[in-house]
């Protein structure tokens, strides 16, 4: 009876984390959709605007352009008042920004407008990722982790079809509705309780945590993995087009993708916690670079929209877990803010978006697909060839184990 009882406790103190976890997930969710709803809108604002492509792509990268300093905003405001706060921060610039955007008629507001909801993404990610990792029971971390990435994930499919939405029947009414929608959010936010202070973590300065091997394995694995999802997102669409696939079939074939990794990363941060992070990353760099070498064989369209199913939804979203996994144990070891941990992510992913898409672009128009392709895979292998020399343990946490990312220093110095 008394085992019972302790059980039945146990789930009813694990309620209040629980709904915290699953507000977290809606929100990431909820700033993917932002993130994803621009590109049907993009040729509505060119029409309308008479905007040149120049100027349309200036809009389109101006979201990622805010993640930047957004993510240094949420970790500073994170380690001073608090993860909740900076997350409902995120929310309010999204309230701000995304209102009047629908209502838009000159090409630089807009500008400025997607460039305040990139810092508000930067926001939400430095204050809910911090605030799941700090609430998370270590046994399940990662598992926990997983599921909220796979809500921004599921976020990404249903941005496009918002944005389809508001061409149809006006990008006013529907931004203004999105506008309202995080504005109870916010309020739902603010109704959920901050984490304790000792769980955030406040010592050590970032400065100190720069060095550490594992913060820097797990952001240039970030980095890499941010870069190639730029860049085959740019140059597989195109040629699938090439390859006589629909506007339909190649749309079908990145959500069949991001469907499969919705499933998958659950399952992965599972995995992580019962059997360590080594073995599930260099599977996954090992499969991502042997995909995307093979991506410019295919000479039929299907062939190609399965081998970027695989891609996309398979091995290429198994390193931002461990990688996460490594630098908040890292934080951790040192008592630094475990905002600093979600801050990094940001700055890794929104670098390597930034550069992975256009270098990718430009180097493929310059010789051919099959270059910046095979730079990206021989690039995760020599990432697999650090990893296994600097031997991850089998489980982040475990302090008896050597530190990792030991051969990557030692590579570099």
């Amino acid at each position: 009876m008394s085992s019972l009882r302790s059980r039945w406790t146990a789930r009813r103190d694990r309620g209040p984390q629980a709904r915290t976890v699953v507000l977290i997930s809606v929100l990431l969710g909820f700033e993917s959709v932002l993130y994803s709803v621009v590109a049907p809108v993009l040729p509505h604002y060119q029409h309308e605007l008479s905007a040149s492509k120049s100027a349309i792509g200036l809009l389109a990268a101006a979201y990622p352009a805010g993640m930047l300093p957004g993510s240094l905003l949420g970790g500073w405001v994170a380690t001073r008042t608090g993860v909740r706060r900076t997350t409902v921060l995120g929310l309010l610039l999204f309230a701000v920004a995304i209102a009047p955007f629908g209502f838009g008629s000159d090409i630089a507001v807009l500008d400025a407008l997607r460039f305040a909801q990139g810092v508000g993404c930067g926001c939400i990610w430095g204050g809910g990722l911090a605030w799941v990792i700090a609430i998370a029971p270590r046994e399940r971390r990662n598992e926990l982790l997983g599921s909220v990435f796979a809500s921004a994930l599921f976020g990404t499919l249903i941005g496009p079809l918002l944005g389809t939405l508001a061409v149809a029947i006006g990008t006013g009414v529907v931004f203004a509705c999105v506008a309202g929608v995080a504005v109870g959010l916010t309020f739902v936010t603010l109704r959920h309780p901050e984490p304790a202070p000792a769980s955030l973590g406040n010592g050590a300065p970032l400065r100190v945590l720069i060095r550490s091997p594992r913060v820097r394995l797990g952001f240039w694995l970030i980095l890499l993995e941010a870069c190639a999802v730029g860049a085959l997102g740019t140059l597989l669409p195109l040629r699938l087009s090439r390859l006589g696939a629909s506007g339909v079939a190649i749309g079908l074939t990145f959500v069949a993708g991001s469907l499969l990794s919705t499933v998958l990363t659950p399952a992965l941060g599972r995995i992580i916690d019962r059997r360590g992070l080594l073995l599930p990353l260099m599977i996954g760099l090992g499969l991502s670079a042997v995909l995307v070498a093979v991506l410019p064989l295919p000479g039929s369209a299907l062939l190609l929209a399965v081998l970027t199913v695989l891609t996309w939804g398979g091995p290429l979203i198994a390193s931002a877990i461990p990688a996460m996994s490594l630098m908040t144990d890292a934080i951790e070891r040192v008592g630094a803010a475990l905002a600093f941990g979600s801050m990094l992510l940001n700055v890794a992913w929104s670098l390597g978006e930034m550069v992975g898409a256009p270098a990718a672009a430009t180097i493929s128009h310059a010789t051919s697909d099959a270059v910046p392709l095979l730079i990206l895979a021989g690039s995760m292998l020599l990432m697999l060839g650090l990893v296994w020399r600097g031997r991850v343990p089998r489980a982040a946490a475990d302090g008896d184990q050597p530190d990792v990312g030991a051969a990557l220093v030692r590579s570099s110095s």
